[in-house]
Protein backbone atom coordinates (compact mmCIF):
# COMPACT_ATOMS: atom_id res chain seq x y z
CA UNK A 1 0.00 0.00 0.00
CA UNK A 2 1.39 3.41 -1.02
CA UNK A 3 1.73 6.15 1.59
CA UNK A 4 -1.15 8.23 0.21
CA UNK A 5 -3.40 5.17 0.02
CA UNK A 6 -2.43 4.24 3.58
CA UNK A 7 -3.37 7.67 4.88
CA UNK A 8 -6.66 7.46 3.01
CA UNK A 9 -7.33 4.10 4.63
CA UNK A 10 -6.49 5.62 8.03
CA UNK A 11 -9.07 8.36 7.48
CA UNK A 12 -11.68 5.76 6.60
CA UNK A 13 -10.91 3.85 9.79
CA UNK A 14 -11.27 7.01 11.86
CA UNK A 15 -14.47 8.09 10.08
CA UNK A 16 -16.06 4.69 10.62
CA UNK A 17 -15.31 4.43 14.33
CA UNK A 18 -17.58 5.72 17.08
CA UNK A 19 -14.70 5.44 19.58
CA UNK A 20 -11.08 6.66 19.64
CA UNK A 21 -8.68 4.34 17.79
CA UNK A 22 -5.30 3.66 19.39
CA UNK A 23 -2.07 3.98 17.48
CA UNK A 24 -1.49 0.28 18.01
CA UNK A 25 -4.82 -0.75 16.51
CA UNK A 26 -4.33 1.52 13.48
CA UNK A 27 -0.81 0.18 13.01
CA UNK A 28 -2.12 -3.40 13.06
CA UNK A 29 -4.88 -2.71 10.52
CA UNK A 30 -2.58 -0.80 8.18
CA UNK A 31 0.38 -3.15 8.58
CA UNK A 32 2.85 -0.51 9.77
CA UNK A 33 4.56 0.54 12.99
CA UNK A 34 3.07 2.95 15.54
CA UNK A 35 5.79 5.42 14.58
CA UNK A 36 4.51 5.46 11.00
CA UNK A 37 0.98 6.05 12.34
CA UNK A 38 2.24 9.09 14.32
CA UNK A 39 3.93 10.46 11.21
CA UNK A 40 0.85 9.87 9.02
CA UNK A 41 -1.38 11.61 11.57
CA UNK A 42 0.94 14.62 11.47
CA UNK A 43 0.76 14.76 7.67
CA UNK A 44 -3.03 14.42 7.68
CA UNK A 45 -3.27 17.27 10.17
CA UNK A 46 -1.07 19.38 7.91
CA UNK A 47 -3.56 18.68 5.11
CA UNK A 48 -6.34 20.12 7.25
CA UNK A 49 -7.89 17.00 8.79
CA UNK A 50 -8.92 17.66 12.40
CA UNK A 51 -7.45 14.59 14.11
CA UNK A 52 -7.30 14.82 17.88
CA UNK A 53 -5.06 12.61 20.01
CA UNK A 54 -6.72 11.59 23.29
CA UNK A 55 -5.49 9.32 26.06
CA UNK A 56 -7.64 6.58 24.51
CA UNK A 57 -6.55 7.05 20.90
CA UNK A 58 -7.04 9.13 17.78
CA UNK A 59 -10.33 10.80 16.86
CA UNK A 60 -11.38 12.47 13.60
CA UNK A 61 -13.33 15.46 14.82
CA UNK A 62 -16.33 17.04 13.13
CA UNK A 63 -19.39 18.98 14.15
CA UNK A 64 -21.63 15.93 14.00
CA UNK A 65 -19.19 13.56 15.67
CA UNK A 66 -17.81 15.77 18.44
CA UNK A 67 -20.46 15.01 21.06
CA UNK A 68 -20.37 11.27 20.40
CA UNK A 69 -16.57 11.16 20.51
CA UNK A 70 -16.39 13.19 23.71
CA UNK A 71 -18.70 10.72 25.42
CA UNK A 72 -16.73 7.73 24.13
CA UNK A 73 -13.45 9.19 25.39
CA UNK A 74 -14.66 9.58 28.96
CA UNK A 75 -13.16 7.27 31.63
CA UNK A 76 -14.98 4.02 32.24
CA UNK A 77 -17.97 4.29 34.62
CA UNK A 78 -16.39 1.46 36.61
CA UNK A 79 -13.58 3.79 37.68
CA UNK A 80 -13.03 3.93 41.43
CA UNK A 81 -12.27 7.66 41.36
CA UNK A 82 -15.10 9.63 42.99
CA UNK A 83 -16.76 12.24 40.79
CA UNK A 84 -15.97 14.86 43.40
CA UNK A 85 -12.23 14.29 43.02
CA UNK A 86 -12.20 15.39 39.41
CA UNK A 87 -14.65 18.23 40.00
CA UNK A 88 -12.51 19.63 42.80
CA UNK A 89 -9.45 19.54 40.54
CA UNK A 90 -11.11 21.17 37.53
CA UNK A 91 -8.73 23.45 35.58
CA UNK A 92 -11.33 26.23 35.83
CA UNK A 93 -10.61 26.31 39.58
CA UNK A 94 -6.96 27.27 38.96
CA UNK A 95 -5.80 30.82 38.37
CA UNK A 96 -2.55 30.65 36.42
CA UNK A 97 -0.95 28.54 33.71
CA UNK A 98 2.49 28.35 32.17
CA UNK A 99 4.18 26.52 29.31
CA UNK A 100 7.28 24.58 30.36
CA UNK A 101 9.79 22.82 28.14
CA UNK A 102 10.97 19.45 29.40
CA UNK A 103 13.00 16.49 28.26
CA UNK A 104 13.01 12.93 29.57
CA UNK A 105 12.63 9.32 28.48
CA UNK A 106 9.36 7.43 28.13
CA UNK A 107 10.28 5.51 31.28
CA UNK A 108 10.50 8.80 33.21
CA UNK A 109 7.04 10.00 32.14
CA UNK A 110 5.38 8.80 35.35
CA UNK A 111 7.91 10.54 37.57
CA UNK A 112 7.56 13.79 35.60
CA UNK A 113 3.75 13.78 35.87
CA UNK A 114 3.72 12.90 39.56
CA UNK A 115 6.34 15.59 40.26
CA UNK A 116 3.94 18.18 38.84
CA UNK A 117 0.90 16.77 40.64
CA UNK A 118 2.66 16.40 43.98
CA UNK A 119 3.65 20.06 43.82
CA UNK A 120 -0.02 21.08 43.44
CA UNK A 121 0.02 21.44 39.67
CA UNK A 122 -2.05 20.08 36.80
CA UNK A 123 -0.99 19.04 33.28
CA UNK A 124 -3.40 20.48 30.73
CA UNK A 125 -1.74 19.45 27.46
CA UNK A 126 1.39 18.25 25.70
CA UNK A 127 2.98 19.46 22.47
CA UNK A 128 6.12 18.98 20.42
CA UNK A 129 7.77 21.05 17.72
CA UNK A 130 8.90 18.79 14.88
CA UNK A 131 11.24 20.09 12.19
CA UNK A 132 9.23 18.39 9.44
CA UNK A 133 5.68 18.09 10.79
CA UNK A 134 5.51 21.34 12.75
CA UNK A 135 3.65 21.71 16.04
CA UNK A 136 1.78 18.63 17.26
CA UNK A 137 -0.32 18.86 20.40
CA UNK A 138 -2.82 16.90 22.45
CA UNK A 139 -5.09 17.77 25.34
CA UNK A 140 -4.32 15.76 28.50
CA UNK A 141 -6.25 17.29 31.41
CA UNK A 142 -4.24 15.31 33.96
CA UNK A 143 -5.70 16.91 37.06
CA UNK A 144 -5.39 14.09 39.60
CA UNK A 145 -3.23 11.06 40.32
CA UNK A 146 -6.03 8.88 38.93
CA UNK A 147 -5.90 10.75 35.60
CA UNK A 148 -2.14 10.18 35.46
CA UNK A 149 -2.46 6.47 36.20
CA UNK A 150 -5.03 6.02 33.42
CA UNK A 151 -2.84 7.89 30.95
CA UNK A 152 0.21 5.82 31.91
CA UNK A 153 -1.79 2.60 31.63
CA UNK A 154 -2.80 3.51 28.08
CA UNK A 155 0.86 4.08 27.17
CA UNK A 156 2.06 0.86 28.79
CA UNK A 157 -0.69 -1.18 27.12
CA UNK A 158 0.21 0.19 23.69
CA UNK A 159 -2.99 2.22 23.26
CA UNK A 160 -1.03 5.46 22.92
CA UNK A 161 2.53 6.57 22.16
CA UNK A 162 3.97 9.67 23.86
CA UNK A 163 4.61 12.58 21.50
CA UNK A 164 8.10 12.95 22.99
CA UNK A 165 9.21 9.89 21.01
CA UNK A 166 9.30 11.93 17.78
CA UNK A 167 11.50 14.74 19.17
CA UNK A 168 14.23 12.95 21.13
CA UNK A 169 12.38 13.47 24.39
CA UNK A 170 11.84 17.23 24.09
CA UNK A 171 8.27 18.45 24.59
CA UNK A 172 6.14 21.15 26.18
CA UNK A 173 3.41 21.06 28.80
CA UNK A 174 0.92 23.71 29.77
CA UNK A 175 0.80 23.36 33.54
CA UNK A 176 -1.75 25.05 35.79
CA UNK A 177 -1.81 25.95 39.47
CA UNK A 178 -3.40 28.33 41.94
CA UNK A 179 -0.58 30.89 41.87
CA UNK A 180 2.61 31.90 40.10
CA UNK A 181 4.55 30.91 43.22
CA UNK A 182 3.25 27.35 42.86
CA UNK A 183 4.23 27.32 39.18
CA UNK A 184 7.72 28.49 40.19
CA UNK A 185 7.92 25.64 42.71
CA UNK A 186 6.92 23.11 40.05
CA UNK A 187 9.64 24.38 37.72
CA UNK A 188 12.23 24.11 40.49
CA UNK A 189 11.13 20.53 41.20
CA UNK A 190 11.38 19.60 37.52
CA UNK A 191 14.79 21.28 37.26
CA UNK A 192 16.05 19.43 40.33
CA UNK A 193 15.30 16.13 38.59
CA UNK A 194 16.92 17.22 35.35
CA UNK A 195 13.66 17.35 33.38
CA UNK A 196 13.40 21.09 32.77
CA UNK A 197 14.90 22.24 29.46
CA UNK A 198 15.77 25.84 28.46
CA UNK A 199 13.70 27.62 25.84
CA UNK A 200 15.47 28.77 22.71
CA UNK A 201 14.86 32.44 21.77
CA UNK A 202 12.48 31.60 18.91
CA UNK A 203 10.53 29.23 21.18
CA UNK A 204 9.95 31.95 23.77
CA UNK A 205 8.57 34.23 21.07
CA UNK A 206 6.22 31.60 19.68
CA UNK A 207 4.97 30.60 23.15
CA UNK A 208 4.12 34.13 24.19
CA UNK A 209 4.10 35.23 27.86
CA UNK A 210 5.20 32.67 30.40
CA UNK A 211 2.13 33.09 32.59
CA UNK A 212 -1.51 33.75 31.88
CA UNK A 213 -4.63 33.91 33.99
CA UNK A 214 -7.26 31.25 33.29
Amino acid sequence: MKAQERRGAMLEQLRGSARPLSGGSLAKVLGVSRQVVVQDVALLRAEGHDIMATARGYVLMGAAAAAKVAAAAQPSPTSNKPQAEHAAASPQATRHSRVVKVRHTVAQTADELFTILENDGQVLDVSVSHRVYGRLSAKLDILTRGDALRFLDDIESGKSSPLLTVTSGYHYHTIAADSEATLDRIERALAAKGYLAPFLPHERESMGPGNKAI
